[in-house]
């Protein structure tokens, strides 16, 4: 066999698997158990996307509908980056949009590349014409019955100014305590699309924290798992899964798009099953 052949081959097969490491989506399931979850919430399924950066999955995105459709949810909440600032591919984030409301109702809070694009007015409009209710600003409360369960968003923190500046992390702060004031003791959920402010998080009476943002470490190996995220560097701590501190858990989601680096490894695209189970101790 020629040299050329071996290339071309190992080209062919390179593509390919870069191609279904950035394209074949991976369900990810766990289970919040805790006294604080009412009974009529009892198996309340929440999914959870993040970091889509205006990505094609199937024509329309019809490949990521079908699974946020398989996943049998009560809830979709997405946790910021629907689009990407270096390409904003509106059309294709305001699709997605208009087309996940139909499955559930739909929850989203802004990521770091809303807060840089420059035509975030026109996806803010599609956003407020469509059924998603964007509550980056505001919180809600989801009912079942009678009985319910707090629902905060905020801002990503770029949307509070220069994070050069030291005093960027106390408006965010001040911003999410005041969110809490008025909060009676129900179970409290937010969504922030930043996971590395768990310190933060973890100091407010806050039960579970859904977060995107990392992107899995883009590159993942064995024991070193991710290799770098936005805002924590090499080796970063948050990536993936499940992080508790202080009674609060922190869901972070892999997310499903890419930005400066175009490709995921051992990485693929994620999206996230909460399910909620009340848990009577003693």
């Amino acid at each position: 066999m020629k040299y050329s052949q071996i290339i071309l081959g190992f080209l062919i097969a390179l593509s390919r698997f870069l191609y279904k490491e950035d394209k074949d989506i991976v369900t990810t399931c766990y289970e919040h158990k805790s006294d604080r979850v009412p009974y009529a919430f009892d198996g309340y399924r929440i999914i959870h996307v993040s970091d889509f950066h205006n990505a094609r999955f199937g024509r329309r995105s019809r490949n990521l509908l079908k699974k946020i459709k398989e996943a049998d949810g009560d809830v979709i909440f997405i946790t910021g980056d629907i689009i990407d600032r270096r390409t904003p591919y509106l059309k294709r984030a305001v699709n997605f949009i208009n087309q996940v409301v139909k499955i559930l109702p739909t929850y989203y809070v802004t990521g770091n590349h809303e807060a840089h694009y420059k035509r975030f007015d026109r996806l803010e409009e599609a956003i407020e014409q469509s059924e998603m209710k964007n509550i980056s600003r505001t919180s809600d409360r989801l009912y079942i019955g009678n009985e319910y369960i707090h629902l905060l968003g905020i801002d990503d923190l770029w949307f509070y100014g220069d994070e050069d500046d030291h005093m960027v992390t106390d408006k965010f702060e001040a911003d999410l305590k005041s969110k809490l004031q008025d909060k009676d003791d129900r179970l409290t959920l937010l969504m922030s699309h930043r996971p590395d402010l768990i310190d933060l998080y973890s100091r407010f009476p806050i039960d579970l924290v859904f977060s995107g943002h990392a992107h899995g470490g883009q590159i993942r190996l064995p024991f070193v798992k991710g290799l770098y995220a936005p805002h924590q560097g090499i080796l970063p701590k948050y990536t993936e899964g499940v992080h508790k501190k202080n009674g609060t858990s922190v869901v972070i989601s892999r997310g499903l798009g890419n930005s400066r680096f175009p490709f995921r490894i051992f990485n693929h695209p994620e999206i996230v099953i909460v399910e909620l189970k009340r848990e009577v101790n003693g």
